[in-house]
């Protein structure tokens, strides 16, 4: 049940990164992660009431803070790598953030076989070469090797944050995750009137927007219940596999292509992925 819900997770991670993707080409990037954020910290109670597990604690309160600053810092810092570096190759060395989870769960004593250890490791070489053939040639060269630093700073600080929500999830995963979203606004919203800059919108947007915002409210809830059933590092692993579902969705309705290499590392997540399932 919990790799269901992890696949499940990455499916919505997918077409969360998809929806911020699209409209941050033509929409402000803050525009698109405050809005879709707002919409996912709204989601989360509205989830909790109407599965009538909403409760929220003390003990949400400093995971919930923790995490946010996590992945607050995170995200600034992958921000920064992507514009020293190339996207792809950021993106690529980002999804190594599932690391510090699977770490984690070899700490914590969480057993993994053999064959399920082999599939995850073939199913993060095929993520990370599929992330970095989808950059092209063309795009911004690296000024320096800084932007690795940045990057890998951004995953590490991504991977602390999965396991501080996991810690603080399995008292109540909906006041933790609503914390943790809020503060991020909260800091972003100040930011914004700090700098004096409005955000721009267009009305057409907001619907959608809230949508791409459920999309990333359903992944978290979706991958910190299969995370509180089985093993984090699996189902961390797993969540990597967003990427290729942002890219089917980019395949489908922006009719992007995939050239032989990302077909040939497709091929070898499948074979990964198959071996962590089955």
């Amino acid at each position: 049940m919990f790799i269901l819900l992890a696949l499940s997770s990455a499916v919505f991670v997918g077409a969360w990164g998809f929806g911020i993707g699209r409209f941050t080409r033509v929409l402000p990037a803050k525009t698109v992660v405050i809005i879709s954020g707002s919409a996912a910290m709204v989601c989360y109670p509205v989830f909790g009431w109407l599965t009538g597990s909403l409760i929220f604690d003390a003990s949400d309160v400093l995971p919930g803070l923790g995490a946010g600053l996590l992945n607050l810092g995170g995200t600034l810092l992958s921000l920064q790598a992507y514009r020293l570096g190339k996207l792809g190759v950021v993106s690529g060395i980002s999804k190594l953030y599932v690391l510090v989870p699977l770490l984690y769960s070899f700490f914590i004593g969480e057993a993994i076989s053999v064959i399920t250890g082999v599939g995850m490791a073939i199913m993060l070489v095929g993520v990370v070469l599929f992330s970095i053939s989808r950059d092209k040639p063309s795009e911004q060269a690296a000024s320096s090797r800084a932007f690795i630093l940045f990057a890998l700073g951004s995953a590490l600080l991504w991977g602390l944050a999965v396991i501080v929500l996991d810690i603080g999830s399995r008292t109540n995963i909906y006041g933790t995750l609503t914390v943790n979203q809020g503060i991020q606004i909260v800091i972003l919203l100040t930011f914004a009137a700090a700098s004096r800059s409005s955000l721009q919108w267009q009305n057409k947007a907001v619907l959608p927007l809230f949508c791409v915002g459920a999309a990333l409210a359903l992944s978290n809830i979706t991958f910190y219940t299969a995370a509180g059933m089985g093993d984090i590092g699996i189902v961390s692993v797993l969540t990597a596999l967003s990427p290729v579902v942002t890219a089917g969705l980019a395949w489908v309705f922006l009719k992007e292509r995939m050239n032989r290499v990302e077909l040939g590392a497709l091929l070898v997540v499948l074979i990964g992925t198959s071996l962590v399932v089955f």
